[in-house]
């Protein structure tokens, strides 16, 4: 992309994050973290530039400090720790509560910077899984007998396409067969469809929790009635568009990066192998974390390479 040196007027790090977008890009605050408690930022010395907390004159209401609001985002900016967080209460004239823990280390103060904040997506989590039910209608194989009689005992699969965290229990009757399944917790979300994906419960597993030395094992196939659905949000908030500078790795000379974006219109792209000094030819409001291939993805990669340097630019 060709660009002049009056393209640009504004410009701020870009701290991935996969729900708040980038703020700013002017800053409000600057300072040094002067203690430590969990999910908290507090500055003893942030009196001298006003205080954390809105002042109105007392004579004519007109505002004289203008504060740090809900929503505000705060970046810690050291090379070490760096993060980013945004305010979920403001507690004090020198200390904010946050909605993640980044100034953790007691030793060293971290320099932090507070900016206005341009929307924050708490729905993330999207996919497939599981609902709480009974899972004994969609039992397929089932010639388990013997085994001693108990009631809706937690049990772990021991095979099958399901790569899930869901858990389960069973129940076995007076007559050493299996009566009852269910799905006791949904496990997490799946970008994967769930349906037609199969449990099998064989004779050691079955053994290891009820014993009487039974055989047999069941099998289960999952069914549309079984899955629940959740779409993935799109909502910017009221998202700032920049265009993102990619200044590649830490590395010396630096190496090219991977970035995970979402656009002004709520789009997910994922950009390989981008140089070193590349922008990228989208406007966004966001650099993702992302995550790397896993079974729970489709094993597709999104991740932003961890060591990768970015300034949204206005």
């Amino acid at each position: 992309m060709m660009i002049t040196a009056s393209d640009f007027t504004g410009g701020i790090k870009a701290i991935p994050s996969d729900t708040i977008n980038i703020p700013g890009p002017e800053s409000k605050y600057d300072g040094l973290s002067t203690a430590v408690a969990a999910n908290k930022l507090t500055d003893s010395n942030v009196g001298l530039q006003g205080g954390f907390l809105v002042v109105r004159d007392a004579a004519n209401g007109t505002v004289t400090n203008q504060g740090v609001q809900v929503g505000d985002v705060v970046y810690n900016m050291s090379a070490i720790r760096s993060g980013v967080a945004y305010v979920t209460a403001v507690d004090s004239a020198v200390s904010l509560s946050l909605s993640a823990d980044i100034f953790p280390v007691t030793a060293n103060r971290d320099g932090y910077r507070i900016y206005r904040g341009h929307g924050v997506n708490l729905s993330t989590a999207w996919g497939y899984k599981l609902v709480v039910e009974d899972l004994f209608p969609e039992v397929t194989f089932n010639d388990a007998a013997g085994f001693d009689a108990d009631n809706n005992l937690a049990i772990v699969p021991s095979g099958g396409t399901y790569l899930g965290n869901a858990t389960f229990s069973m129940t076995v009757d007076g007559t050493g067969e299996v009566t009852q399944l269910n799905i006791v917790t949904t496990g997490g979300f799946s970008e994967i469809d769930l349906l037609g994906q199969t449990l099998i419960f064989d004779t050691a597993s079955i053994e290891g929790v009820f014993g009487g030395g039974g055989t047999g094992q069941v099998n289960v196939t999952f069914v549309a009635s079984n899955i629940t659905f959740t779409q993935e949000s799109v909502d910017v908030g009221n998202a700032k568009a920049y265009q993102l500078y990619c200044g590649g790795t830490t590395d010396a000379p630096a190496l090219a990066s991977d970035v995970y974006v979402t656009t002004v219109d709520g789009d997910f792209v994922f950009f390989e192998d981008v140089q070193p000094g590349e922008i990228l030819p989208v406007a966004i409001c966001r650099v993702n974390v992302g995550a790397a291939a896993a079974t729970g993805n489709g094993n597709v990669n999104t991740l932003t390479t961890a060591t990768a340097r970015f300034v949204a630019l206005t």
